[in-house]
């Protein structure tokens, strides 16, 4: 099931998987921080639990005492982080297309998907590539063809790349379910960045993208 999160004046926006979190760092969507900051700003801010919250970047802060959220954020992240991504079920993605897909993502030197350049093994995404791994990797909505507003609500302005784990499950798709469906994702960004992708090798790589 996908819950919206309102975040008035904004658009409702698709919460991302609880799962499948080990070794992705930073998240959020906009890479503000880890889950245990998602936690926080939601319960807090959100919900209206009683607890601290402070980020100076957006301009925020919220003081309450007793704090109660605040003591249960490390053993929920350790939780949260102990997900597994469930496998995608037998028979439901064609293996042979999905071998020509994993082409299609991989190689860049054939000038096809280019899509691991980003959502790079095994975790599928590059937030934690650069040079720093305190500082999140993160794309302007202008290089990846997305909504312009909601980053600039953010602390880092821009969006991390998501990881692709048991895509499967969650449709729609992207932080604002403009994309209903696999094959969505694919189109926009054969158009975003003027791939070329025959029909055919579209085809194989949502096949590819539904085996992880």
């Amino acid at each position: 099931m996908n819950l919206l999160l309102r975040h008035s004046p904004s658009i409702p926006v698709v919460i991302p998987p609880a799962y499948g979190l080990e070794r992705v760092g930073f998240e959020t969507y906009t890479a503000d921080g880890p889950i245990s900051y998602w936690n926080a700003y939601v319960a807090i801010t959100q919900m209206g639990g009683q607890g601290s919250f402070s980020d100076p970047r957006i301009g925020l802060t919220v003081s309450q005492t007793p704090d109660l959220v605040t003591p249960k954020l490390a053993a929920l992240f350790a939780y949260q982080r102990g997900l597994a991504a469930p496998p995608p079920p037998p028979g439901s993605f064609d293996e042979a297309a999905a071998q020509r897909g994993q082409a299609v993502f991989n190689d860049p030197a054939l000038g096809l998907g280019r899509c691991s350049r980003c959502h790079m093994a095994p975790v599928y995404t590059d937030v934690l590539s650069g040079p720093n791994p305190q500082v999140p990797v993160v794309h302007t909505a202008a290089e990846i063809g997305a909504d312009t507003e909601y980053p600039l609500r953010s602390a880092t302005g821009g969006y991390r790349t998501t990881p692709l784990r048991a895509l499967w499950q969650h449709a729609p798709y992207f932080h604002d379910g403009r994309a209903a469906d696999l094959m969505a994702v694919v189109n926009h960004y054969d158009s975003h960045f003027m791939l070329g992708l025959s029909a055919q090798q579209k085809d194989d790589l949502v096949e590819f993208l539904k085996s992880l």
